[in-house]
């Protein structure tokens, strides 16, 4: 599975803006892609900062997205406030703990999204599966989870709770046991993080519990 996220700037009060075009015009322009494309999803984390992060079967289908992702921003470039930034790879590590099937409600689903800069993205890695993941998947409140390298010392990890106060919980508890977090930290040159719900989403096809990138 390859995924695709993006960020953007968009100028003050134009937020409902965003969401007609993403549902009337955005989404229907992937039905051309329909079969490749999984899902896509959109969420305004902090200020004016949108969010967008895409999952589909190869490289092969990201590049056309990225093609009609462009034609798309055209379109909305009077409400936008800074150029995209791109980051996308081959999934390396994700699992689904919880269906999440098409006709689902998406309203409570919560995303953490972080991208990390980082010294040795396979030792990161390592480390993740030894001490992170374990205690992840025996969460009632996560979903699915997964992480790419976008580049040799960048990777994009990804978690959905079916909300806020599950993340929340889940960091409490880890916080509890030993800070889990900060034996990442000597691994790690800086980070950025967001977090929120969506306000768009289109799902393409369900997502089985046990369904699994290792």
């Amino acid at each position: 599975m390859y995924a695709v996220a993006v960020t953007i700037l968009f100028k003050d009060g134009k937020l409902e803006e965003l969401k007609d075009f993403f549902e009337t015009s955005g989404f229907p322009a992937l039905e051309l892609l329909k079969g490749d494309m999984y899902s896509i999803a959109f969420f305004n984390p902090k200020d004016n900062v949108n969010l967008g992060i895409a999952f589909m079967k190869d490289k092969e289908t990201a590049d056309k997205f990225a093609e009609i992702r462009n034609e798309n921003l055209m379109q909305i470039q009077d409400i936008l406030d800074s150029f995209p930034r791109v980051y996308e790879g081959e999934l390396i590590t994700g699992k689904t703990l919880r269906d999440s099937l098409i006709e689902d409600s998406k309203e409570s689903m919560f995303l953490a999204f972080a991208k990390l800069d980082v010294k040795d993205a396979d030792e990161y890695m390592n480390l993740q599966k030894e001490i992170y993941l374990p205690k992840l998947e025996e969460d009632e409140g996560i979903i699915s989870y997964g992480a790419f390298k976008s580049d040799e010392n960048n990777l994009v990890l990804f978690e959905f709770w079916t909300s806020h106060d599950a993340k929340h919980d889940f960091d409490e508890k880890l916080n509890a046991d030993g800070n889990v977090y900060e034996q990442f930290m000597p691994l790690m040159n800086g980070f950025d993080d967001y977090y929120g719900n969506p306000y768009a989403i289109k799902q393409f096809v369900d997502f089985k519990s046990g369904e699994s990138i290792n």
